[in-house]
């Protein structure tokens, strides 16, 4: 009867290693993460493991063998008797009954370890990987602990063989997905119905932003709206009223001279009697400058650091080349924006 216990702890035993082999390169670091700060000790212990993946493959794989080794070694004396008894009243030669049993023995221990120490929770572990952690993580981490010395020699020699094949040992599966690689999950994500035709869009759009630059969405300087610093307050509401604009670059001493822009919400704050005069530079908002090759993904990391919606785009001589606004970024991700504001010639 010892030795049936016997046998049902060594699966036992061998399913946790073999759990946690296939919990360990299935898991996300996020969501275990999530359960270490939830207080789970067995994630905490995962996250550890998971940055030293070649000694926790080697101890699994370590107590995978053993287990096994000894589930051999015990099969026939606990399972041996059990089929000799049911043999010899079938009439089965007694010099047959031990040979017999033995390989009887040896074949049901062989399917309850496959079964059951094998197949059921590698399923388990791809299944639920962080949950799987949470229970298996402090048994291997004991054991891993324990057998460190012959993990230390099995890793190395591992090492060793792996080197000549032209392949260089991990200790950790974090690794960086490519813009290919993101956008073959996004269509997969999308063919499987995880997320919508206009959420794939938004995505692969963002995810492309950064290959394109300022150049690509930026008002030319010929077409930028620019009033003069010594218009009147009636000017430029005309000019507002005609070009749909919010914001007006604002000229100096020259047309090249930009500096700064009037936001119409400024401008409803003078008083009437202001109609017919200059509008005060000290309303005038100072720009954010870019260069034209700058990529859009960090362009719009400027303006949001700059709490800015627009950026004057001017080459390294200083010379002024167009006008690039938030909405024109926005545009890329989700397609034209239009309001009621705006004429069929306005972009800004």
């Amino acid at each position: 009867m010892l030795a049936l216990a016997a046998v049902v702890a060594l699966i036992a035993i061998n399913s946790v290693f073999v759990a946690t082999e296939f919990a360990l390169v299935t898991s996300r670091t996020s969501r275990l993460q999530t359960r270490a700060d939830g207080g789970s000790r067995g994630a905490r212990l995962a996250l550890t493991a998971r940055t030293d993946l070649r000694r926790q493959m080697s101890g699994a794989q370590l107590g995978i063998t053993l287990s096994s080794v000894a589930l051999g070694i015990l099969a026939e004396p606990a399972i041996g008797p059990w089929v000799s008894s049911a043999l010899e009243p079938a009439g089965v030669p007694e010099a047959a009954v031990e040979t017999t049993g033995w390989v009887i023995a040896l074949a049901g221990a062989s399917v309850l370890q496959m079964l059951f120490g094998e197949l059921v929770p590698k399923n388990l572990a791809i299944a639920d990987p962080e949950r799987t952690l949470g229970w298996t993580m402090p048994v291997h981490r004991a054991f891993v602990t324990v057998s460190a010395p012959a993990i230390w020699v099995l890793d190395r020699a591992a090492a060793l063989l792996v080197r000549p094949l032209g392949h260089r040992p991990v200790d950790s599966l974090e690794h960086s997905l490519g813009a290919a690689e993101l956008s073959a999950v996004l269509v997969a994500s999308r063919s499987e119905g995880l997320i919508e035709g206009f959420e794939h869009d938004l995505l692969a759009s963002a995810l492309h932003l950064g290959s394109r630059s300022v150049t690509s969405v930026m008002i030319p300087r010929s077409e930028m709206v620019v009033v003069d610093r010594r218009m009147t307050l009636a000017e430029i509401e005309d000019v507002i009223v005609t070009s749909g604009h919010s914001r007006l670059v604002v000229s100096g001493a020259g047309p090249d001279d930009l500096v700064g822009f009037f936001h119409v919400k400024d401008l409803f704050r003078l008083p009437p009697e202001a109609q017919d005069e200059p509008i005060p530079l000290e309303l005038r908002r100072r720009m954010l400058v870019v260069e034209p090759d700058l990529p859009l993904d960090d362009l719009l990391l400027r303006m949001r650091r700059a709490r800015s919606h627009l950026a004057l785009v001017r080459e390294s001589n200083g010379s002024t080349v167009g006008l690039v606004t938030m909405e024109d970024v926005i545009e890329e991700l989700v397609g034209d924006i239009r309001d009621e504001s705006d004429t069929p010639a306005s972009r800004a």
